[in-house]
């Protein structure tokens, strides 16, 4: 997967940051950009990709992301 652009980002209630990429795919993913240490979450690594739900980004901020060009 490539990146092509960053659109988001936001502070996990575990304390982790995901960001919202756009791939050259025109795929919207969810990574983990940084680990917070206290964070017990196995499937939070960085670089990892999070499902939506997972990331808990709520509807807002995606509909605003998808919607830029």
């Amino acid at each position: 997967m490539r990146i092509l652009k960053g659109l988001s980002s936001r502070r996990l209630t575990c304390g982790c940051v995901v960001g919202i990429y756009e791939t050259y795919g025109a795929e919207i993913v969810a990574l983990i950009d940084s680990r917070e240490r206290t964070c017990d979450r196995k499937e939070h690594a960085p670089g990892q990709q999070l499902t939506f739900q997972q990331a808990a980004v709520d509807a807002a901020v995606l509909d605003d992301s998808v919607g830029r060009n």
